[in-house]
């Protein structure tokens, strides 16, 4: 009954408060428009049920979370970009898509993107990997690109992304970047096989992540509480503990590699990273952001390096 009175009052209240910030500023471009409208039409909704009812509100944020995951954007434009990168093969392997680049002897590497976004990110970096004698692995995780299916947490793609890895054939390096490294940290803790770990501007554990999300969208804060509540019931464990608890346990080689100034992961997660495990320190790479560190002329040679000095280690 109490909802019954008070939604109309609360739409109309919302409705117009929208209109007007639409008309102080709205983009030129249609698609751009269209975008903007969406997203504000979708904030009004969760602000509105944040009044209602703060659990249904982080039910319904929580599942456009994991949805965005298939509303890729166009990959970051160079001039690699422009050309065609064409995968040597490609696959599906326990329902998730996979290309492969390089070598069929070369050393095994697994590519894996980040939130809101799919496997087309890493090519000009699986290109480049290719082209100096590795085999490089570029899945479409689940619910993204290629691959479909419902996600439910980061945990199951995780889980999903061990049970894609051959037992008996493990990767000589594993890379994340973004979520994507937080996601290689808790597949290796469930049984991820792989001799080195990489990871590109992650964030250290997927409470911060969530906090990182909750902030940078500008979400009520009971909804958020919400939804941190619910996300741990979800991953069947403490949000904080996820990535954390994964570091300390590996003993691994890792690489932590970080934008010095991405305002999306701030370089602070890579500090955090380093401080599960004695003997790391980050590596911060100059005139760069979150998404361009893909790009960044150094990275290559730092990835190499980190390969063939862990190697020569192994060897000794």
């Amino acid at each position: 009954m109490l909802y019954e009175l008070a939604l109309p009052g609360l739409l109309a209240q919302g409705g117009y408060r929208w209109l007007r910030a639409v008309r102080r500023s709205a983009p030129q471009e249609p698609a751009l428009r269209l975008r903007t409208a969406r997203s504000r039409l979708r904030r009004l909704e969760i602000d509105l049920l944040d009044r209602l009812s703060p659990t249904l509100a982080a039910r319904l944020l929580l599942r456009r979370f994991h949805q965005n995951q298939s509303e890729t954007p166009t990959p970051i434009p160079t001039n690699r970009d422009q050309q065609l990168i064409t995968a040597s093969d490609a696959f599906h392997c326990s329902g998730i898509y996979v290309r492969q680049f390089g070598p069929t002897n070369g050393p095994r590497v697994l590519l894996v993107h980040g939130w809101n976004a799919d496997g087309r990110m890493m090519l000009p970096l699986a290109q480049d990997l290719a082209d100096r004698g590795f085999r490089v692995d570029v899945p479409d995780l689940p619910g993204t690109g290629e691959s479909r299916g419902p996600v439910r947490s980061f945990v199951a793609v995780a889980r999903r992304l061990k049970n894609m890895c051959p037992q008996d054939q493990p990767y000589e390096v594993l890379v994340g970047h973004s979520a994507g490294g937080l996601m290689a940290m808790i597949a290796l803790g469930l049984g991820f096989k792989a001799r080195r770990l990489v990871t590109l501007s992650a964030p250290s554990s997927l409470d911060r992540l969530m906090e990182l999300y909750l902030r940078f969208t500008g979400q009520p804060a009971k909804t958020g509480a919400a939804l941190m509540r619910r996300y741990a019931k979800t991953c069947g464990r403490e949000l904080a503990e996820i990535g954390p608890a994964e570091c300390r346990k590996t003993t691994l080689p890792m690489l932590v590699i970080h934008a010095q100034h991405d305002w999306q992961v701030p370089p602070a997660e890579a500090q955090r990273i380093c401080a599960a495990r004695d003997g790391i320190t980050p590596i911060y790479l100059r005139n760069c952001n979150h998404r361009s560190v893909l790009h960044h002329p150094e990275l290559l040679g730092l990835m190499e390096r980190f390969f063939h000095e862990t190697s020569n280690a192994g060897s000794r």
